[in-house]
């Protein structure tokens, strides 16, 4: 299935859904992105057991809500392994609430490049298989991207936008860190995707304290009750 964005009234309206009644589950690296009742576990059953939505023989990306994370996580312990487990809420901005913060002098603004993509690879927490071919479909896709590099050409930070609005893949080079680069390429990207959707979002772990502070500076707030599990499940053969 191709890749796609969420229209702006539909991306409120998943967000919306997580806080209310419906529980989301949703694969990122394909662009898949489902909602069932989370009082109706057989639909949430079938869901996960028809293989057109997912491919348990696949290293796949997880996202959904804590109220059926429990089933979600026995199936996938049942199918293979889990290598990894975060909980987040989402953080979303406006324009009227982003703050604008610009690179320091010298530093350049120029779209993901070939040597980002292969930085996302190596250096981003959430890895999964095919991930830097991920990241050049966004790009292909002209999905908004940011790259900063110095007075020397040197990259030294990016961030990307993903589908569903969704503003990640954010990393600094060690040796640019503490100029508040991390700060810029958000807001830059932010006021990027902004231009095109009037919301977007970030999801950000209860115990990345430095992460929140820095997106709340930029004005981003918690959705309440927007807390979803993310989890990639590998197969075990």
């Amino acid at each position: 299935m191709a890749p796609y964005k969420l229209s702006c009234e539909d991306w409120k309206d998943a967000a919306m859904k997580l806080r209310d009644r419906h529980r989301s589950i949703m694969d990122p690296y394909t662009g898949k992105f489902y909602f069932v009742d989370s009082e109706d576990v057989a639909s949430m059953t079938s869901l996960l057991d028809d293989p057109r939505i997912i491919t348990w023989n696949d290293d796949i990306n997880l996202c959904v809500s804590d109220t059926v994370w429990p089933l979600v996580e026995q199936r996938a312990r049942e199918r293979g392994n889990i290598r990894w487990v975060a909980d987040a809420p989402i953080y979303t901005v406006s324009r009227d609430t982003l703050v604008d913060i610009k690179p320091p002098d010298g530093f350049q603004e120029v779209p993901m490049s070939a040597d980002a993509i292969s930085h996302v690879s190596e250096n981003w927490t959430f890895k999964v298989s095919g991930i830097d071919q991920f990241t050049q479909l966004l790009v292909e896709r002209e999905y908004p991207t940011v790259c900063f590099r110095d007075p020397t050409g040197a990259l030294a930070a990016y961030a990307a936008t993903q589908f569903h609005n969704l503003l990640g893949m954010l990393h600094v080079l060690p040796a640019f860190r503490g100029k508040k680069l991390g700060s810029a390429a958000m807001s830059v990207l932010a006021r990027k995707t902004l231009a095109e959707d009037a919301v977007v979002g970030v999801l950000v772990s209860d115990n990345n304290a430095v992460s929140i502070h820095m997106h709340t500076k930029l004005g981003f707030k918690a959705v309440p009750g927007s807390k979803v599990n993310w989890s990639l499940y590998t197969c075990s053969g």
